[in-house]
């Protein structure tokens, strides 16, 4: 696997987890209100 592959992978990853991590906080969030 060439670098900019691996680094553009694990780039995309964390914006996933950024994402969902973002949706669960608010879903959380309004869910408790």
């Amino acid at each position: 696997m060439k670098e900019a592959t691996k680094r553009a992978a694990s780039e995309a990853l964390a914006q996933a987890l950024a994402v969902t991590a973002m949706l669960v906080i608010a879903s959380v969030v309004l869910y408790w209100r």
